[in-house]
């Protein structure tokens, strides 16, 4: 019975004198008393592999490797105590969790953060915490109770806490005490029955790789040392502290020589024997004998602090074991180090587990390194547990879980359906294939139709029977889906709520703990999710990815273990269902997978506070930068850093808080820079992936102190022709980066004329090998990218219009606001996708066939507008609404009480249209003689024709709202007027540049057609737009009714362009003698003229516009047929086609690249409109493209033959309209 203790500093060979003295013992007597070497836990793979492959041993049945909680348990398997519930942190947290609850009631503080997500982590944190401390709930409370008195005084909430505490604690270790085994409670079990072990009897023991020990952890070393022959501990220390030599707190060795005059103190007390200190001091330590410049490194490490480090004195021949870095950013940082690994194991035959790369910063560098090293072809291990928050297993479970509490809302069942447990097994179901593709079609229509709730299980919502559009009669023709299509989102809405509605009824009906896991565990396995799983895992490993497939592999043992634990821990327990979703959330993002190394010869990837890592030539330590290593410690926990100084100062003994860790961190610093033998490579990055700028770490200052004659290297992000080309050979490796490399120096190349005939010999490598030449080529084609489209070649745009071209106004308009954008829309013909909401087009089109079908229907009953009362008139409007209603967006406006209630408002939206309508219709010798009218193929009016310079015919078609008529001593006069749901105007400037050609072409149309039409030639009247809406009249004063009823007809006047010309502006309002009008712009003066602010064109002017409406038209048709496809969006002040375009993600365009501009247009006034025209020649002017044209240019012709038209879907109201391709 025996405590020895070996210390020495990093390199000193503490680790190789017990693995020797292990091995002397096994050659000496391989069948004698045991030999137990204790180490970390994330040690103990490379320990045991260090002792079987010893030369010279071929088994070692007395030697064995254990880490605390295994030592503990082998103990417990010979003396019992196993029989207890296994519980891990998941379980744990799940236990801490249902307290929370239990106890809200009773909280004095933790009541508002008991639901919060990572809270019942936090206490678990503490309550393990004080378990390691050995503060057992009766000695907490007894120091609560204590310190009483002194926490009145304190300011602050720890009161409370401690208060809430304590219930927590005490709960917890009873619910705990003699139930369940955690690794805390192995060692407490290990401490009280290692006296009936006999594994230590005669045993000798080594305990080595700590920097510390915990209480727990040392009284099981003390009860070891009771029974064992011999204990050896081995710290890292530079000198024995003997009896009254107190390390100093700033001291590099203060946590080891803390740990060693416990230890040697709670040794004394308890009557065990501890041998003289065995100090390894040697001049050079062993680890570092061919390397002097790491053994300088390692003597000076403690002194830099002071600043009394000597410069290193060796010689300038020396092999160089030290290198500084620095890099543009952590890319080029690690791209670096791969390059560095792969030429020494190219050129100097380094083994990959001779190279190690340690990071402070794990979340930072972790997965990047992995992701680089696997590019490289650079076999690894990454030392860190992992997360299963983002798991498909895990989201399936959360989701499902929420889509039995929720109702089926939308996001839950989509993230349910997104982690692929839905699909067949087999890629197909009733003969059909289902894949991700076929689920996406299912979300698409979901979300056209607004599925959720309720209506995921309503067959009716699946029906899919077609739908009736809002202009068509009730007898017209259902616009049906696809059989296939609907056979396909049947299957697809089966295999998703087959499984969930089942699981949704027995969770439903479950009352206890057991009853919902069962009804979980009952999902799982019919969605075969071990199986697929399994499959999972082994299409990794395929691939390349064996830590993925073991991530797989584990997920599935690990949520049954969660299950498992729920069930044993609260199984009989009656919970609320949503209690036991928050359970299971706690219980998933407890747990942490970690792996075993799946090869041996692998670089090592860890982090300086978790890696403990022996025999590295090459450590790689990368992200030295300031504020990263050493570490700013944060202790992000129950008690704030004053709070824990408090306790500790009055005695409970806490575990070390935020100052003493920040401290701790230098010994760390110092382990990993010593842990190499033969190279420490050093590296920071000057700036973050943002480009935020990064300083290094004050240890790199002192390093180059020590080091005055050591030269940094830049790690550069790309070869550069300065450096030898030794170091332009490393980014020739692996082929794929090598590429980008080639392209970045011929895009210099590109500038300069210049590039190394090292890189031209790599082109010439790439162009000559097939299975390359073509990336190659489209790589470098992409250095002479500018973001533009050429035109169509002339054959693919006739394949793609063909030689007679349909096309309504607005897409034409939209080809002047940006040729890309009719392109994406008409020619790709691309959408976006359709969601269940209603949006202003959606009401746009029920406002038009709301208001054309109540004027048709009185014009069909020839029933004066004069005789009809406005109760008649709301009465219709609402029931024309309600008829109109279920065929618009599936029934959109019956869906939910929101949408219903918009409907109401809807109607009385209609209703005052009606009734100004109505008033219009009597103050008005205009009458309407067209509704709804078509133009076009199988139309009532033929199209406008355009014959082109192309060769190419383009038929103008459309759909116009109304069209009025009167008779006056011009003869007949025609005007259109369209509804509109939002105020709009007609704007000289925006007509000028092709960007409002709608209401001039409508004119255009009946003007033309108006003798085949109505029996006689007609003369231009105007075109006005009637704004649909139900203002709400405000007024600082009371106001009559007859005021309200004008302030009312002033908010529905009709704007537009009218006819300069008395008689046909008193026949839109008769009432009008003179002064402003309530129903259209003008303004009549006493004498009979307009005044200046009136809205109206000479019969001259008219003429005008028409003749350069159709040259814009023709030239428009011209340029389309000829394949422009420009990124050429229009700005006017602060119009741009841009701004609610959804072609952006398509076309990328962008002011800040080259080629990229908008085509500015002049700010127009409407009188340099008028002047543009008065020569009967239109402008030059375009903006960048060639409108408006000529009007002599071409000829048109009316057409009237007729022939199918495709369905014309632009933005706004036009949606609705069957007017164009």
């Amino acid at each position: 019975m025996a405590l020895r203790f070996v210390i020495g500093r990093a390199g000193s060979g503490k680790t190789e004198r017990c693995l020797d003295e292990i091995r002397s013992e096994l050659r000496r007597d391989p069948s004698g008393p045991p030999l137990l070497l204790l180490v970390p836990e994330q040690a103990t793979f490379q320990a045991e592999h260090a002792l079987v492959t010893t030369p010279g041993i071929a088994g070692m049945i007395r030697a064995q490797v254990y880490s605390f909680p295994r030592l503990a348990w082998r103990i417990m398997q010979e003396t019992g105590g196993t029989s207890g519930v296994p519980i891990d942190a998941t379980g744990k947290t799940m236990l801490v969790q249902r307290l929370l609850h239990k106890h809200a009631d009773r909280f004095e503080l933790f009541h508002a953060s008991a639901d919060k997500a990572g809270f019942a982590g936090e206490v678990l944190g503490f309550f393990d915490e004080l378990k390691k401390q050995c503060i057992q709930a009766q000695a907490f409370s007894a120091h609560g109770k204590r310190l009483a008195p002194l926490l009145e005084e304190e300011p602050g909430l720890l009161k409370q806490k401690l208060a809430d505490l304590q219930t927590l604690y005490e709960d917890y270790e009873a619910a705990m005490a003699g139930v369940y085994l955690d690794t805390d409670s192995y060692l407490d079990h290990m401490v009280r029955q290692l006296p009936a072990s006999t594994l230590l009897e005669g045993a000798d023991l080594w305990v080595d790789g700590f920097f510390g020990f915990t209480p727990l952890e040392m009284q099981a070393i003390l009860q070891c040392a009771r029974h064992a022959r011999s204990v050896t501990v081995t710290l890292c220390l530079d000198r024995p502290y003997e009896a009254g030599d107190e390390p100093d707190e700033l001291d590099l060795f203060y946590p080891t020589a803390a740990a060693m005059a416990r230890l040697r103190s709670w040794a004394q007390g308890a009557g065990i024997r501890s041998e003289e200190v065995v100090v390894l001091e040697n001049p050079t330590p062993p680890r570092y004998l061919s390397s002097p410049m790491l053994a300088h490194l390692e003597s000076q490490f403690d002194h830099r602090l002071s600043g009394r480090t000597e410069p290193y004195a060796g010689s300038a021949d020396a092999p160089c074991s030290l290198s500084v870095n620095a890099a543009a950013n952590p890319k080029a940082e690690v791209d670096g180090v791969a390059r560095r690994m792969l030429r020494l194991a190219a050129d100097e035959g380094v083994r990959w587990r001779d190279m190690a790369v340690m990071v402070r910063d794990m979340e930072g560098y972790g997965e990047r390194i992995a992701s680089v090293f696997a590019e490289f072809g650079i076999p690894y291990f990454l030392d860190k547990k992992r997360s299963v928050t983002h798991h498909p297993l895990a989201e399936f479970v959360r989701s499902a879980l929420d889509v039995a509490l929720h109702h089926w809302r939308y996001e839950a069942v989509f993230r349910c359906v997104k982690t692929d447990f839905f699909l067949p097994l087999e890629g197909e179901a009733d003969g059909v294939a289902v894949g991700r593709h076929q689920m996406d079609e299912l979300e698409n229509h979901v979300l056209a139709y607004g599925i959720q709730g309720y209506r995921w299980k309503d067959e009716r919502s699946w029906m899919l029977q077609g739908e009736l559009a809002l202009e068509e009669e009730e007898t017209g023709q259902l616009h049906r889906p696809d059989p296939d299509y609907v056979r396909m989102i049947r299957l697809c809405r089966r295999l998703v709520t087959g499984p969930l509605e089942r699981f949704e009824e027995s969770f439903g009906r479950a009352r206890t703990v057991r009853e919902m896991a069962e009804a979980l565990y009952v999902l799982l396995d019919e969605v075969r999710a071990p199986e697929r799983l399994e499959r999972w895992s082994d299409e990794a490993l395929g691939a390349g990815q064996p830590e993925k497939a073991r991530e797989h592999a584990q997920m599935w043992d690990r949520l049954i273990d969660l299950i498992d634990q729920l069930d044993e821990m609260l199984g009989d327990d009656a919970m609320e269902p949503g209690r036991f979703a928050d359970l299971v959330d706690a219980g998933l993002d407890s747990i942490r997978l970690g792996h075993v190394p799946p090869a041996v010869d692998q670089v090592l990837i860890g982090s300086i506070d978790r890696t403990r890592s022996t025999r590295i030539k090459y450590c790689f330590v990368l992200g030295v930068n300031d504020g990263v290593m050493p570490a700013k410690v944060n202790l992000d926990g129950i008690l704030s850093e004053n709070e824990r100084e408090f306790l500790c100062e009055a005695g409970m003994g806490l575990a070390d808080g935020g100052r003493r860790r920040q401290l701790d961190e230098q010994l760390l610093l110092y382990s990993v820079f010593c842990t190499p033998s033969e190279h420490l490579w050093i590296s920071y990055p000057l700036a973050d992936d943002e480009g935020k700028a990064l300083l290094p770490s004050e240890i790199v200052r002192q390093v180059r102190a020590m080091f005055p004659l050591l030269a940094e290297t830049m790690l550069l992000a790309e070869p550069s022709p300065e450096q030898p080309l030794s170091e332009q050979m490393g980014y020739v490796s692996p082929t794929a980066q090598a590429i980008s490399y080639l392209i970045v120096q011929i895009k210099q190349w590109m500038k300069t004329g210049e590039m190394s005939p090292f890189w031209w010999d790599v082109y010439n490598w790439f162009v000559t090998r097939d299975d390359w030449q073509d990336k190659v080529q489209m790589m470098t084609r992409s250095l002479q990218f500018t973001n533009r489209e050429e035109p169509l070649a002339p054959e693919t745009s006739r394949q793609l219009y063909g030689t007679r071209l349909q096309a309504s106004v607005s897409r034409m308009e939209k080809f002047v606001a940006c040729p890309f954008s009719q392109f994406a829309s008409h020619g790709l013909r691309l959408k976006e996708r359709r969601v269940f909401r209603l949006e202003a087009p959606d009401i746009g089109q029920l406002f038009h066939a709301a208001l054309s079908g109540l004027v048709q229907s009185i014009q069909h009953e020839q029933a004066d507008w004069a005789t009809l009362q406005a109760d008649e008139l709301l009465d219709r409007a609402s029931e024309t609404v309600d008829r109109l209603a279920p065929r618009l967006q599936g029934e959109i406006l019956l869906s939910t009480p929101r949408y219903r209630y918009i409907a109401r408002k809807l109607k009385g939206i209609v209703g005052r249209a009606t009734l100004i309508l109505a008033e219009h219709a009597c103050r008005s010798g205009f009458a309407p003689v067209g509704l709804e009218l078509g133009f076009g193929p199988d139309e009532p009016l033929p199209p406008l024709r355009f014959e082109l310079e192309n060769g190419c015919v383009m038929e103008v078609i459309g759909r116009i709202d109304r069209v009025d008529s009167a008779v006056g001593e011009r003869g007949l006069l025609l005007r259109v007027v369209d509804y509109k749901s939002s105020s709009t105007d007609l704007r000289l400037p925006e007509l000028y540049y092709g960007l409002s050609l709608q209401m001039l072409t409508y004119l255009d149309v009946v003007l033309t057609h108006a003798e085949q039409w109505l029996g006689q030639p007609a003369s231009p009247a105007g075109v006005l737009y009637f704004h649909v809406h139900n203002p709400i009249l405000g007024a600082s004063a009371p106001m009559t009714p007859e005021a309200a009823d004008a302030e009312m007809r002033k908010r529905f006047k009709m704007k537009g362009l009218v006819l300069a010309d008395k008689e046909a502006v008193q026949l839109m309002d008769t009432k009008l003698d003179k002064g402003y009008s309530e129903i259209i712009p003008v303004a009549l003066k006493a004498d009979g003229g307009f005044y200046s602010n009136a809205s109206v064109a000479t019969p001259e002017q008219w003429s005008q516009l028409r003749s350069y409406v159709r040259g814009t038209i023709r030239q428009i048709g011209t340029e389309l047929t000829n394949g422009e496809v420009g990124i050429r969006p229009f700005r006017m002040g602060p119009k741009a086609a841009c701004t609610f375009c959804s072609f952006r993600p398509v076309c990328q365009f962008d002011p800040l690249l080259e080629g990229n501009q908008y085509r500015v247009l002049d700010r127009r006034t409407k009188d340099d409109v008028w002047a543009s025209l008065a020569p009967a020649e239109p402008s030059s002017q375009t903006g960048g493209l060639l409108l408006p044209p000529g009007v002599a240019a071409g000829h048109e012709t009316e057409g009237t033959e007729g022939g199918s038209m495709t369905a014309d879907n632009p933005t706004g109201k036009e949606k609705r309209r069957n007017d164009g391709a």
